[in-house]
């Protein structure tokens, strides 16, 4: 198979990084003989997924799905005679509650799909793969077979959650050449855009771009440095279970709450009306942002009933969710170690970010007017089909130059379970700090206990805090067999690798010889090499769900039956179930989002005392003022009663005007010459 030995344009311009194709065109009619393979990119996401290639010019263009539409909604339908993606899957939602399958991104990484379909947990790893499967249809459809693909997931995913999205890709059929962080793509579609992705570019200056990519799931936020020909991301941050559909579920509930009030005497709104209303809600949430107000209407048991939302009113209802992402940006803007003042360009990702309350509270804090110029559901899928280009370039002939150098980090700190020699207690011993520069290994050396002792067990672990039960365990690094014989205290050296992508590799050998040893990767979550194999032969059949259910019927057995031996202890979901409240629990209850949390906890914690302090002080001052106005009216009145006193006393004996004061109605008479007191009296 030859490589790609193209470059992209140095001058992209809207007639070329916005243009669109369509599937049904057939774009591999009109193929180039210099590119064997068109790079494209995906864009996974949680409500919505998209498609890219680099044309035969080096631009990037969207791949319109069957529907004609540029973005796919990631949704499945699992149906009698098909299984069904996208648009008509979405509809579904209201009549087939059960069989359809939504947001099963936020659940990568977890033993099962949270909601069970048709009475069956499957792994969210199969539900994405049919999504991706369909993007793969529409993708030969535009440009053949000969493609490569790069998939991409949200910057903040730990390791688990990129294997598995790694493993849907292969499940689905697509012949993956890596994943890549969706920031990092957003800003190579920016970079295409302004020219940057070519070392002799017109572009010459450095700029630092923060990437703030709120999509219907979930939330990044990424410092990238941008030159000519490179890509450096210096810090990244983010929140898996923070996106649009949070937004829905307030006015969810707003409206629930609003119908409740105005008929006491109903039930609880069920299942199948909310999720009706969830899809009004959706659409009149974009009303919302180009107009100041909106009329939302629901109906239950025979009750119909509209409410007036005002965008002020629904700005007010998710203040805190808006706060929750500015806290996270501060976080990065602070690993990276810079301020506002340091940013460039401030870029916005994600079809959330179209909301006005998103784009007026980031243009207040940071100063800058956001960036717009690639369209927020595009940029990830266009980034991904450089990305794409970037890796064909690096594996293709040595003649053929790399023209672009991308650097990303990882999103979590690497560690292993130790005992502090001082303390005796068990820590997480941190390898690979977070925001470390990508590929990145560590070498540490471990001795054993015993004489002949044959195995060692390391317990990997991702997260921040110290507590390993705070962290996420990955996996158990178990060396095996052991040469027999061994005294007591000898050393073995394992080495911990972190790849461009942000998956884990491990590796160890001996001190005697450099000797490898061999070591297997226990990992707590995810599917098995034999399992994988065996729902890709499931998902790539085109039976429906009938089908379906009897091809992973035997499947599923075989998994139970290798969980009761002991190879895969079953493990249950540790992330929160959704819920239309809010709470400031993390993405998952361990690890660095617990460490982020926590940060939130405080600072909101913080805030409540200043709040608090603040409502003392005001209490204690209205307590003065009143105080003060207290004393000065019973003066007032003490006075005026002295007055009053004091005019009737004159009123009666104007004799009694010692102050000589000329009071209106009194004449004062004069005393006689002999007496002070009174007129003279004779014998």
């Amino acid at each position: 198979m030859t490589n790609s030995t193209y470059q992209v344009a140095p001058g992209t311009g809207p007639d070329t990084a916005g243009s669109v194709t369509r599937a049904a065109q057939g774009r591999s009619t009109k193929r180039n003989t210099q590119m064997p393979i068109y790079p494209v990119g995906i864009d996974l996401g949680t409500t919505q997924s998209a498609a890219a290639y680099i044309d035969e010019h080096g631009a990037t263009q969207m791949i319109r799905n069957a529907e004609d539409d540029v973005v796919t909604p990631s949704v499945v339908l699992f149906e009698g005679d098909q299984v069904v993606v996208g648009r008509d899957a979405l509809r579904a939602r209201e009549f087939a509650a059960d069989r359809v399958a939504e947001l099963a991104k936020r659940d990568m990484g977890e033993s099962h799909y949270r909601h069970p379909i048709q009475g069956q947990h499957l792994p969210p790893e199969v539900i994405q793969s049919y999504v991706l499967k369909k993007l793969r249809a529409e993708t030969l459809a535009a440009v053949g077979p000969d493609h490569q693909t790069v998939v991409t997931v949200p910057a903040y995913f730990d390791e688990p959650r990129r294997k598995a999205t790694a493993d849907a890709a292969r499940i689905s059929g697509l012949d993956v050449l890596d994943i890549v962080n969706e920031p990092t793509a957003a800003a190579l579609a920016f970079g295409e855009r302004l020219g940057y992705l070519y070392p002799t570019g017109a572009p010459r200056d450095t700029l630092t771009l923060l990437v703030y990519d709120l999509g219907g799931g979930t939330f990044d936020v990424t410092v990238i440095r941008l030159t000519p020909g490179e890509v450096t991301t210096l810090a990244t941050d983010g929140d898996a279970e923070l996106g649009g559909c949070n937004w829905d579920q307030r006015l969810v509930g707003h409206v629930v709450q609003q119908f409740m009030d105005r008929f006491p005497d109903q039930p609880e709104p069920d299942q199948p009306s909310r999720l009706r209303l969830r899809q009004t809600v959706e659409e009149e949430k974009y009303t919302l942002s180009a107009r100041a107000k909106t009329v939302i209407p629901f109906e239950f048991a025979g009750q119909y009933f509209e409410t007036t939302v005002t965008r002020e009113e629904f700005e007010s209802m998710t203040a805190d969710l808006v706060e929750r992402t500015l806290f996270t940006t501060r976080q990065a803007l602070q690993a990276a170690g810079l301020l506002w003042n340091d940013i460039d360009r401030l870029l916005l990702v994600g079809g959330s970010t179209r909301m006005p309350m998103i784009r007026e509270k980031l243009s207040e804090i940071s100063g800058l007017t956001p960036d717009v110029n690639v369209n927020p559901d595009e940029a990830v899928a266009r980034g991904a089909a450089i990305y794409a280009q970037h890796l064909l370039q690096e594996r293709g002939l040595p003649s053929v130059p790399v023209t672009l150098r991308v650097t990303d980090v990882n999103a979590h700190s690497l560690g292993i379970e130790g005992v502090n020699t001082d303390t005796l207690h068990v820590e997480n011993v941190v390898l690979i700090p977070r925001n470390t520069p990508l590929p990145c290994e560590i070498h540490r050396t471990f001795v054993t206990r015993e004489d002949g002792q044959q195995s060692v067990k390391i317990q990997l672990l991702e997260g921040e805090s110290t507590l390993p039960g705070q962290c996420t365990p990955l996996a158990k690094a178990v060396i095996r067999n052991l040469p027999p014989g061994l005294p007591e205290g000898t050393s073995i050296g394992v080495c911990y690798r972190f790849d461009t992508n942000g998956r884990l590799s491990v590796r160890a050998d001996m001190s005697h010889g450099g000797k490898e040893v061999q070591i297997e990767l226990d990992r707590v979550r995810g599917l098995t090499e034999g399992v994988l194999d065996r729902w890709r032969q499931v998902v790539c059949r085109d039976g429906g769900f009938s089908d379906f259910g009897e091809s992973i019927a035997g499947l599923l057995r075989q998994v139970e039956e290798e969980q009761e031996e002991g190879a895969r202890e079953p493990v249950e979901s540790t992330r929160p179930s959704r819920s239309e409240g809010y709470s400031l629990k993390p993405a998952v209850p361990h690890g660095a989002p617990a460490a982020s949390a926590e940060a939130l906890r405080k600072e909101q914690e913080q805030h409540r005392r200043q709040e608090q302090q603040n409502s003392r002080r005001s209490r204690i001052k209205r307590k003065r003022m009143a105080t003060l106005v207290f004393v000065a009216g019973h003066i007032l009145a003490s006075v005026l009663g002295l007055a009053i006193g004091y005019y009737l006393l004159c009123w009666l004996n104007p004799q009694m005007n010692f102050l000589e004061l000329k009071l209106p109605g009194l004449v004062r008479e004069e005393p006689g010459p002999f007496s002070p007191f009174g007129p003279a009296t004779g014998d």
